[in-house]
């Protein structure tokens, strides 16, 4: 069942692939004049969102702020570069939607149009506001595309030069930074810059392995041991102790021997433990410096020199 949203809620989500891979913001929206749902976005990606695509709508899911698109990162960043602020010819559209290979996709979620927007008067190509642009009719996309698409294809696709920044401090009713040019009915003219809009992701850097492996060393010890000697010892046998002694004639043979005992050393090896090694991590901070061109407006008089120069 599709939910509704407000299409400005658009400029407020994060888009991630159909992977759930971070892409990033929201730069623009392009609304279909016909049926009044948004066509494309333009999605920021690669370092710091200095990036951007074309991406069609067709397929999403948008819950809470994540904005879930129906291709992968790979085939969004490598899209066909489009100019999303003038005038998408049949071929671009139809470039578009060959590159994302659109076929029978369906939107999970409808829009409904600010009350502004709403109550616009005027043809089919509404003021969209900040960030949001006004589109053709749209294309459903893909070699299955209905009988209506060439009829969509005349409608074009129109997109403003308003950013997500201004569209944001609308929503908050603090400060409005309408489109480049718009003159109001009291002759007053709005001056627009760029900003830079910086932000991080985090990526591997590298990997850290412990490895184990085994080298021979020699190790000497010494060891005391002990050892039985022989010695002879001659006694004198007095007159008393003879007469006890019977039995022995001289030239008698008689032998007598002793065992002699030794130590010996044996060696055996076994493995102890002797060390734990842990691998930790720590987070260091550092910094980096982005420099990129920005374009800002500037605002002259003609046909007075009354008019101080802004």
């Amino acid at each position: 069942m599709a939910n509704n949203r407000q299409i400005r809620e658009l400029l407020d989500a994060t888009a991630y692939d159909v992977d759930g891979e971070k892409l990033g913001s929201v730069n623009e929206v392009f609304i279909n004049d016909i049926s009044g749902q948004p066509d494309f976005i333009e999605v920021n990606h690669g370092l710091f969102g200095m990036s951007s695509s074309l991406v069609p709508l067709r397929g999403h899911s948008f819950e809470g702020d994540e904005l879930r698109l129906a291709f992968q990162k790979d085939r969004i960043k490598d899209a066909p570069n489009v100019d999303g602020d003038a005038h998408l010819s049949n071929e671009d559209q139809e470039s578009l939607y060959r590159h994302y290979g659109l076929e029978n996709s369906e939107n999970r979620t409808n829009y409904e149009a600010d009350r502004r927007e709403a109550n616009a008067e005027g043809s089919n190509n509404r003021a969209a506001g900040a960030g949001v642009a006004g589109a053709g009719a749209g294309v459903a996309g893909g070699a299955a595309a209905d009988a209506n698409r060439e009829h969509d294809l005349t409608h074009g696709e129109h997109a403003a030069e308003d950013k997500v920044a201004a569209e944001k401090a609308a929503a908050e009713k603090t400060e409005t930074e309408p489109a480049a040019g718009n003159t109001t009915n009291e002759g007053e003219m709005i001056r627009s810059e760029e900003r830079l809009k910086v932000d991080k992701e985090k990526q591997d850097a590298g990997e850290v392995r412990l490895r184990k492996y085994t080298v021979h060393d020699t190790e000497t010890v010494e060891v005391p041991v002990e050892r039985e000697e022989v010695s002879v010892e001659r006694t004198p046998i007095s007159e008393e102790e003879a007469k006890n002694i019977t039995n022995q004639k001289v030239g008698d043979n008689d032998e007598a021997s002793v065992t002699l005992h030794g130590e010996r050393v044996n060696v055996s090896k076994e493995s102890v433990p002797v060390e734990k090694v842990n691998l930790n991590k720590e987070t260091i901070q550092d910094t980096e410096t982005v420099t990129e061109d920005v374009a800002k407006e500037r605002i002259e008089s003609e046909g007075t020199d009354n008019l101080d120069k802004k």
